[in-house]
């Protein structure tokens, strides 16, 4: 089995940033890869960083049928009414 996860050093110990599916004892074979604090990133902190950088206004004339009219916000394509 394969397995990439983030972990963080601390005390003399690597402790993962999310929960691991392995059982106690289980040995493994790590391949360390410093990174960038700055690039590590939660999907939903990105989402959140580029919301708050746009302007607030912004928000109240994004359309709210973006589902159901994904054809015509992407390709042009005549809105389908209700």
């Amino acid at each position: 089995m394969a397995l990439r996860l983030t972990a963080e050093y601390i005390n003399g110990s690597l402790k993962p940033l999310e929960p691991l599916d392995l059982k106690e004892g289980t040995v493994v074979t790590l391949y360390i890869e410093e990174q960038n604090q700055r690039q590590v990133h939660s999907a939903l902190a990105i989402a959140d960083r580029n919301r708050q950088s746009a302007p607030a206004e912004i928000w109240d004339n994004l359309p709210t049928d973006g589902a159901k009219n994904y054809r015509h916000y992407l390709y042009g394509h005549p809105k389908e009414e209700e």
